[in-house]
């Protein structure tokens, strides 16, 4: 994926300074995120600055979910000569460099080197500045050195407010922050970063609303006063950017060939029936638009009209939540076998569920293939969750959604990416896990209570989630064992119960996707025949009954991010957050396995005796 310098006013426009996949551009570089290339840092532009041409993507469930029409795919450029095209754009970020000869601290562009890269003093490459500031309403702007070397009083320097006066040394001393100084030359002043980092560090600089993904001029600034404290950040940190994303798996009917065809022809369709012509004339047109389907003969046109209606009829206002697209999935899965000559989109087949489990697993099914579109709606800076107005921690919080969008103006797409691959399918008894369920219930009310005060959401907290989530994490910590797949390509969703829902769910999905149209080799699906699925249950069991940081693991009531999870450690149960559709959070082995004293209290842990 190659990246270009955008509109800015910049000289540099239309060069092409590194490539990225495509599903770096929905996840960890998305719009707004800083990458680091081989000559140059940009931060990625915003997406209505990438240029038409990108193709298109449908999932309905997916825009029912988040409102919009449809999803593009970033534009994959096809000359390899490092020319100029129609893909993504970036702007130049930090502004900052430094010269490593002289010292010379300034925006890129007062080195005097038409190309941005040299100092044209020393012939010394310049390179990005290390440090930047944020703050939680997602603006991004240059760490503010000038201000910190003088504390925010310049009544005693002769400079003007131009930082072109500024000089950076390093000390061979220490590698902490203490060895990095920032002196002024017009006035004499130093200091080193030391502290630079702190939660107060800045406190006295106003937020001035940057935006630089969206561009650099002051006109692309928030025009929404800022009152939320900045925070100075080093520019490769971990909480610069936190894509938010949001997925969905192609499922019956919408993964069939028919609704592949209609989703194609959508655009035009919609202007047909937008026109309401009348049925002969429909009919015509869908004799000429779908005649190599109809030609099959498995379709005739009041299949295909039916469909379409269908379709027509998502776009009313009724709300589409999360709930929905799961409890949607989850009955299809509960089908146990879908094979159908025309979808190539979505298989399944069930399998014995070997004795040993017969009590505690009704299904397991084997997902042979599936469609699953990932789509980028926004992203958040220095906490990965949404902070809460009221919380001291993010005071000044003002976004009125749950995120920072991706564009200065709404759009009606999301960048998105397709993927293809397969997965395990596993349904709990819904009797069995209703009795452990109210047995456990005041066990996991400290959780409950805890989650509660923490910015973590999870709709549909319950024990049986705990469990579900638990299990899912230890099978796939054991198949990546079996099967070969790292632990961070195989991913997890999670069916449960949500409150007041007359839809009982009891699953887990274990799946591995590829935007490779190969999908995969079938490598995650093997392991849920009857034989080698119990050879690999036995061994979760075996590896979850004892942890090396027991006994202190299985008796802990408070580990991990905001004290939620119970015993769950990385020696035993975390999973890269790759996997995790939860950060890690609301984790407990002892739902499983039970504890040393009282291996009962697990769901399986009747096996143990």
């Amino acid at each position: 994926m190659a990246l270009h310098f955008g509109k800015s006013g910049e000289y540099q426009k239309k060069k092409v300074v590194g490539q990225l996949r495509r599903t770096q551009l929905v996840t960890t570089f998305g719009s707004g995120a800083i990458v680091d290339m081989p000559e140059y840092s940009v931060i990625i532009a915003a997406s209505n600055y990438w240029k038409d041409g990108s193709p298109v993507l449908h999932e309905p469930n997916l825009e029912k979910l988040l409102k919009v029409s449809h999803f593009k795919q970033p534009y994959v450029s096809d000359n390899g000569e490092g020319e100029y095209s129609p893909d993504i754009p970036a702007f130049r970020f930090p502004i900052m460099h430094f010269c490593p000869e002289c010292g010379r601290l300034m925006p890129y562009w007062g080195f005097g080197d038409e190309t941005g890269r040299v100092c044209t003093k020393c012939r010394k490459n310049i390179v990005p500045s290390r440090f930047i500031a944020a703050c939680i309403n997602g603006h991004l702007e240059d760490f503010p050195y000038r201000w910190w070397v003088h504390n925010g009083d310049f009544s005693e320097c002769p400079a003007d407010d131009k930082n072109d006066k500024l000089k950076i040394s390093f000390s061979d001393e220490t590698g902490g922050l203490e060895s990095i100084v920032i002196t002024c030359t017009a006035c004499g002043k130093s200091r080193s970063m030391a502290g630079s980092m702190g939660k107060d560090a800045l406190r006295g600089y106003r937020c001035r609303g940057k935006r630089p993904w969206i561009g650099l001029k002051a006109t692309h600034n928030d025009p929404t006063v800022c009152t939320a404290p900045l925070r100075g950040l080093q520019r490769g940190a971990s909480n610069v950017y936190f894509s938010q994303t949001a997925s969905a798996l192609t499922i019956p009917p919408w993964s069939s060939k028919l609704n592949q065809e209609i989703e194609l022809n959508w655009d035009r369709l919609s202007s047909v029936l937008d026109a309401r012509p009348s049925q002969e004339s429909l009919n015509l047109v869908i004799q000429v638009m779908f005649h190599d389907l109809l030609q099959l003969g498995t379709y005739d046109v009041e299949d295909i009209l039916r469909e379409i209606k269908k379709r027509k009829n998502m776009d009313t206002d009724e709300e589409y939540t999360k709930q929905n697209l799961y409890e949607d999935e989850y009955q299809v899965f509960c089908l146990g076998n879908y094979e159908q000559p025309d979808d190539f989109q979505f298989r399944i087949e069930s399998t014995d569920v070997p004795d040993i489990l017969f009590d505690y697993i009704e299904d397991i099914i084997m997902v042979k293939r599936l469609r699953e579109v990932l789509a980028l709606r926004g992203f958040r800076r220095i906490s990965p969750e949404k902070p809460e107005n009221d919380d001291d921690r993010f005071s000044g919080y003002n976004l009125e959604g749950d995120c920072v969008p991706l564009s200065e103006t709404p759009l009606n797409w999301y960048p998105g990416i397709e993927m293809l691959g397969e997965g395990i399918f596993i349904r709990l008894k819904e009797d069995t896990l209703s009795v452990w369920e109210k047995q456990n219930a005041e066990y996991y009310e400290p959780m409950r209570k805890r989650l509660e005060a923490s910015n973590v959401e999870c709709e549909n907290f319950s024990p049986r989630y705990v469990l579900l989530h638990t299990l899912s994490h230890l099978l796939i910590r054991q198949l990546s064992v079996e099967c070969g797949y790292s632990g961070a390509s195989i991913k997890e969703r999670i069916y449960s119960t949500y409150p007041c829902s007359s839809h009982k769910m009891a699953g887990i999905l274990l799946y591995t996707s590829s935007s490779d149209s190969d999908g995969s080799l079938g490598g995650l699906v093997r392991n849920a025949l009857p034989d080698t699925f119990e050879m690999i249950f036995r061994n979760l069991l075996q590896e979850a009954s004892w942890c090396s940081s027991d006994p202190i693991c299985i008796e802990s009531k408070a580990q991990g991010y905001d004290s939620l999870n119970y015993a769950a450690c990385h020696a035993c149960t975390l999973l890269p957050e790759t996997s995790c559709e939860m950060r890690n959070c609301l984790l407990d082995r002892g739902a499983v396995v039970g504890s040393i004293s009282n291996r009962n209290r697990g769901y399986f842990g009747a096996m143990f005796d």
